[in-house]
């Protein structure tokens, strides 16, 4: 059964903080840990090499046509770069689920090592420094990569590795689906799933279409899990919520 968008609460910030806060304070009734591994994106891999051996083009055209300093920038930044995209472009994602008595909260956290940020970070600051250097041997002509070295590095100094957190409150009134997503692939049998809120919206023209889409977003959740882990909270969720599986 469907409950309409227009009995349920005004999605404050004020409400939203006070839902999701409960949540976070509620009993724990469930929780559990995996690791989500994408299997090998060979797209991506495609584009890294090309990126690589055009890197080693612009590389050899410095080398034997332009200043060293360029080259020596190009190193650096590509080197940088490939770093961070090797091992962040398709990362391993360790995810923890916990349902609460009042909703559900979902993190997740990129497996990616502490040097990869740091190499993309201090590629930026090399970038900048052979950039100066190459100022004063080679003329002003350098302050252009200077200039763009020192902006690429203001953006690679903000990188950081923290975790994505997801709060969702459960709803008394509204009626969820359990749905698989089956196009979102795993290794490990994982299945990804999707917590949908019945929510309805009548034909009013598309007035209400932003207060809808608020609504499905602010109380859907999706999540990884094994089909021990997905028995074992579904097991818990009927306790609290009326869920049942389907498709979506």
């Amino acid at each position: 059964m469907y409950v309409s968008v227009d009995s349920l609460p005004d999605l404050t910030p004020e409400y939203q903080q006070t839902q999701q806060q409960a949540v976070r304070d509620a009993k724990v009734v469930y929780q559990f840990e995996i690791v989500k591994q994408h299997p090998l994106d060979y797209v991506n891999v495609s584009m890294w090499s090309l990126f690589g051996l055009g890197s080693l083009w612009m590389m050899w055209i410095a080398i034997t046509d332009g200043p060293w300093t360029l080259a020596l920038f190009i190193l650096f930044f590509s080197g940088g770069l490939l770093t961070y995209f090797y091992y962040a472009g398709n990362p391993d994602v360790k995810q923890t689920v916990t349902l609460t008595e009042k909703g559900m909260i979902v993190s997740d956290l990129q497996l990616v090592p502490d040097a990869c940020f740091a190499a993309l970070r201090y590629s930026g600051y090399v970038g900048i420094a052979i950039s100066v250097v190459g100022v004063v041997l080679v003329g002003p002509m350098m302050f252009i990569g200077a200039g763009a070295g020192l902006l690429m590095s203001f953006k690679m100094a903000g990188v950081e590795n923290r975790p994505k957190t997801r709060v969702r409150p459960f709803h008394p009134d509204i009626e969820y689906v359990m749905a698989d997503n089956l196009c979102a692939k795993y290794k490990n049998d994982l299945t990804l799933r999707r917590v949908v809120p019945r929510i309805e919206l009548e034909n009013d023209g598309g007035v209400k279409d932003e207060l809808f889409s608020r609504n499905k977003e602010f109380y859907f959740l999706t999540y990884a899990s094994t089909e021990q882990q997905q028995d074992e909270i579904m097991r818990h969720l009927k306790k609290f919520i009326n869920v049942e599986k389907g498709d979506y």
